[in-house]
């Protein structure tokens, strides 16, 4: 009887983990984005520099959403916007990818990419962390 009873709560266990709708990420420091092609991303609860951002992905063995993820080349072939996570509800987010020197693009409203990083990846700007 013990044993049958053990087994049970063991099937149900692996049930409830199997069934379970992922919606935070990070130990609960962000929240499941999930893109239109189906891919999580995980989105930082807090706004932090570009720096703090690169590291926040790295300590989730992620990195920070880059423009090529978008499917961008420089902005021309997406005229704009990240496609894949366009109109998720996700606002000011870094991404990897350089502007210059002292900025990176960030995406912005939606989805909406922009060019002004928010005071640069060296400055005092603060936007959220997408991790890819």
């Amino acid at each position: 009887m013990n044993k049958c009873l053990v087994f049970m709560c063991g099937i149900v266990m692996m049930s409830c983990v199997a069934m379970a709708d992922e919606t935070t990420c990070a130990g609960g420091a962000g929240t499941v984005i999930t893109g239109k092609k189906g891919h999580k991303y995980c989105l930082s609860n807090n706004t932090m520099n570009w720096w703090n951002a690169v590291s926040w992905c790295d300590g989730q063995n992620r990195r920070l959403l880059s423009l090529d993820d978008c499917g961008c080349d420089a902005l021309t072939s997406c005229n704009g916007v990240c496609a894949d996570v366009y109109n998720t509800g996700i606002n000011n987010t870094w991404t990897m990818t350089p502007y210059s020197q002292t900025i990176a693009y960030w995406l912005h409203n939606g989805g909406l990419i922009v060019g002004n990083a928010n005071g640069g990846r060296g400055g005092s700007g603060l936007a959220m962390a997408l991790c890819y």
